[in-house]
């Protein structure tokens, strides 16, 4: 994958010689085809005078003023596609050709090349036509991105909630919401922690007494007994509190944390497909466990500290200006300085840490992606490959993680040498007051140190819990992002639970696109009577799958209705539709655990004996107790402890202990012998019997028994009918046989 933040710097430096001093890049895209069509790197840049095209070596390929651009096109093709420029004279020219992996990007160099024009007054370029990008699927006019009604920012893809515009006042209120439910531990372990401050004040007052004793002769011989006693009081009475303290803000933070992680999880568990269709799984374990984590410390010890910290400071300072109001002043000179200093900090750390939790969340996904899959790795003798990938992650990790510390190191330093300063100053001017016999004795003057180290200690913490309370607040951001999403699929208030489903299916003008730029689904109707087994053929990418996704509402339509026995699916309870239909995917994923957990998965309280029953209807309970543990035996991470055909079947079980009305079958035995498929379809016929069915399939021969087939081309209804019907009609079906039955003869021969 190209990096398109980080251009060769063969790239890089070809292009500050080619740019004017006034000129930069507004919008980068890099290409993963060259000009042969093998692949290769060639970078794109868009500036307000011109679009340029550079290869890996920094030779410039295409360049071309933007304001004689008319439109710029995307184009995509099979397996790739083109970006297409027409200038003000009506002539095409080919820009650069991508893998369909990029083409959100020169999407974006389209729209960006609009708003430019618009910009710079340039949208009529001289001939009175308006500039245009087009996209896939025919439409024309700049790509929509949902922006931020407060500040016109882009959304970020995966949420409606604008990260710039968060108040952190309002995230750390919201926070604080967290520890209502424990509001008698917070207050018990706030009460400790002023406690412990109260008796901190008392062992300089002490020392001040038995100093003037020493040097002064105030007070009696007594003093000499009675302060050490009271000192070792006072010190045994601060750590018994400590350690208390330290077990309850401890208690209070595991508390704290173990809520958030289940509601972001539990949250996570309610968003719809299309969330996860846009964010990668690193990112999100990230969201539950790293940033769940950095929130703790504000909550538990940052909030706590801030109040104790504000009362020690305010009432420290009342007491230093009570004892000698000239010092108190002179002590006060480094904390203007200070504050200025931590609020610029703020500002510039907020960034850096935004940086390291994306990079955490990028190397994350990058195990996420690899270890699931060490097999494919292996396989392909790609472990080199995939250190190195790891290891640019944590180059990047390392890298935003030096910037937060060279931050760090110039700041907190500062700060402890300001209150030097502020320190010496005291030293100076009280050692002359007492050396003068002024109203400071050397006790006093001991006293007001300590006093003024007990006002800076504060200050310093403050400035530092600056630092935590970025840290928390970033964290805190990333985990609302989450909460604040709202499910594109959701149950309206009226939504009904379904009692008996008879299984009649209908579709009426159903449209549906996973992005803007081409529908999936285009005004497609049917009905599908109850007990009637439907099946789907079609080339991929014709819509098959994505059509049982919106049966099942994983998605909703853009146009149109689906319902069941005439009830529309966004008036019925998800929970409840989804109890009614019992899915057997093409990869069965099995979990972690125990043949039997894997059976009762949809009915965690089915019995036993419904779980056997259900794996002989499957024909999975012979393997099963020849296992080492019979229906205890552990399957494995996603079942690897078991073949392909072993698998499928436990998901048929699945779906028999499930009781659904009705069954969709997704390419159930694509991927198996012909022993196992023999088997399969076996269990399957015990699986449907009785209960409204769709079947896709590839394999055109498992869907002979169809009562109708529905042929899908380009995401419309090509054909409908049996197989004998669609043979004589010799249309798409026709030709999907033909082509599989030479495919059989070549394998045979």
């Amino acid at each position: 994958m190209i990096d398109i933040s980080k251009p060769p710097r063969a790239v890089r430096s070809r292009l500050d010689l080619i740019l004017l001093p006034s000129e930069k890049a507004e919008v980068t895209a890099a290409s993963d085809i060259d000009d042969s069509g093998n692949f290769g790197e060639r970078w794109v840049f868009l500036t307000k005078m011109r679009l340029l095209v550079l290869d890996k070596e920094g030779a410039v390929s295409f360049e071309f003023p933007v304001q004689k651009i008319k439109s710029l096109e995307v184009r995509e093709f099979t397996g790739n596609g083109m970006l297409t420029l027409e200038d003000n004279d009506g002539n095409l020219m080919d820009v650069v050709r991508f893998s369909r992996t990029r083409s959100k990007d020169f999407l974006n160099v389209a729209r960006h090349a609009v708003s430019l024009l618009a910009a710079n007054g340039g949208v009529e370029n001289g001939n009175g036509r308006a500039a245009k990008a087009k996209v896939p699927g025919g439409e024309e006019g700049p790509v929509e991105q949902s922006r931020c009604p407060k500040c016109g920012r882009a959304l970020p893809p995966w949420t409606n909630v604008c990260p710039a515009c968060i108040e952190k006042r309002k995230v750390f209120l919201r926070l604080l919401g967290y520890v209502r439910p424990y509001w008698k531990a917070a207050a018990f372990s706030l009460s400790l922690t002023v406690a412990v401050t109260l008796l901190s004040l008392l062992p300089p007052m002490l020392l001040r007494d038995l100093i003037n004793y020493l040097t002064e002769g105030k007070g009696t011989v007594v003093l000499l007994t009675t302060i050490p006693i009271s000192l070792l009081v006072v010190y045994v009475a601060s750590s018994a509190a400590s350690g208390v303290r330290t077990y309850a803000m401890a208690w209070l933070g595991e508390k704290i944390i173990f809520d958030i992680r289940t509601q972001v999880y539990r949250y996570l568990q309610m968003l719809s497909l299309s969330f996860y269709d846009r964010r990668r799984t690193g990112e999100l374990m990230s969201r539950v466990t790293n940033d769940s984590s950095n929130v703790r410390y504000f909550l538990v010890y940052g909030s706590q500290q801030l109040i104790v910290d504000v009362i020690l400071m305010v009432s420290v300072g009342i007491l230093l200006f009570m004892k000698n109001w000239s010092l108190a002043a002179i002590s006060l000179l480094p904390v203007p300085v200070l504050i200025l200093g931590t609020v610029v900090f703020a500002k510039k750390i907020h960034g850096t840490y935004h940086r390291i939790w994306r990079t955490w969340a990028r190397m994350n996904s990058v195990l996420a992606d690899t270890i699931p899959g060490i097999l494919v790795v292996k396989a392909f003798v790609q472990e080199d490959r995939e250190v190195d990938k790891f290891r640019s992650r944590n180059v990047e990790l390392l890298q935003a993680d030096l910037r937060s510390t060279k931050l760090q190191s110039w700041f907190f330093p500062g700060i402890g040498l300001l209150m030097y300063f502020g320190a010496v100053f005291v030293y100076w001017r009280g050692g002359h007051i007492v050396a003068s016999g002024g109203s400071l004795s050397l006790g006093d003057l001991t006293l007001f140190v300590s006093f003024l180290w007990m006002f800076y200690g504060p200050v310093q913490r403050l400035s530092q819990l600056t630092d935590q309370l970025e840290v928390a607040a970033t964290a805190a951001e990333r985990i609302f992002e989450i909460l604040d999403s709202k499910p594109e699929v959701r149950d309206t208030k009226d939504a009904i639970s379904l009692g008996e489903v008879k299984g009649e299916i209908t579709l009426g003008n159903v449209s549906f696109s996973y992005n803007p730029e081409k529908k999936v689904l285009d005004n497609m109707n049917l009905q599908i009577k109850p007990g009637e087994m439907i099946g789907l053929a079609g080339a991929s990418g014709s819509g098959k799958t994505t059509l049982v996704k919106l049966i099942s509402r994983f998605y909703d339509p853009d146009e149109g209705t689906i319902s069941i026995d005439g009830v529309d699916l966004r008036q019925i309870k998800q929970r409840s539709l989804r109890e009614k239909i019992g899915v057997v995917l093409q990869e069965p994923f099995l979990f972690h655990g125990s043949v039997a957990e894997n059976i009762a998965y949809g009915r965690p309280d089915a019995t036993r004996e419904e779980i056997i029953n259900a794996a002989k209807a499957a024909n999975a309970h012979e393997f099963i107790v020849h296992l080492p543990e019979g229906y205890d035996s552990e399957v494995g991470e996603r079942g690897a402890r078991l073949s392909g055909g072993e698998k499928q079947r436990i998901s048929i079980a699945r779906a028999i202990v499930n009781r659904p009305s009705i069954i969709i079958l997704d390419e159930a035995t694509s991927s198996v012998d012909t022993a196992t498929e023999r088997m399969i379809q076996e269990a399957l016929e015990n699986l449907i019997k009785g209960k409204t069915t769709i079947a896709i399939a590839h394999r055109l021969s498992t869907l002979r028994n169809a009562d109708r087939l529905v042929i899908l081309e380009k995401g419309k209804i090509a054909e409908i009918g049996t197989h004998d019907e669609l043979l004589q009609k010799d249309g798409v079906y026709a030709k999907l046989v033909r082509m599989q039955t030479e495919i059989a003869k070549v394998r045979a021969v």
